[in-house]
């Protein structure tokens, strides 16, 4: 294919984005980038080498700066937040949600996932 439309995948690692990530590659359509918390640990380059066509970087998604480069040229975003990085701040949750939003807004990616559940501590009455 002589033209592949960039999927950035936040949370690449992880078993939500690397799954979206897998799955993209059986298509074979796609170029991707992985987000990450750091592109040089073995879990990233362990989804690096599932094709050529992946490239994996180093992201801080509460950082406007870096969410901006890595979301730069992108045709479709995959983003998602990680609640159990920090549980008792999910003000940080939604400062990352809202800043990729936005970003993404900003850069008018075509295509914008953005994969979330609904408060499960709240339903749950705080039962894990």
């Amino acid at each position: 294919m002589a033209h592949q439309r960039l999927v950035t995948v936040v949370g690449a690692t992880g078993a939500q984005g690397g799954a979206i990530v897998r799955s993209l590659v059986q298509t074979g359509n796609y170029k991707i980038r992985g987000l990450t918390r750091d592109a040089t640990s073995e879990k990233a380059q362990a989804i690096k080498r599932l094709s050529d066509h992946i490239e994996m970087v180093t992201c801080d998604v509460n950082k406007r700066e870096d969410v901006q480069q890595a979301f730069k040229d992108s045709w479709a975003i995959f983003a998602l937040t990680d609640f159990w990085a920090q549980p008792d701040h999910p003000e940080i949750e939604v400062h990352q949600g809202k800043l990729m939003a936005d970003v993404a807004a900003s850069l008018q990616i075509p295509y914008y996932i953005y994969s979330t559940l609904e408060d499960t501590m709240k339903l749950s009455n705080g039962k894990q």
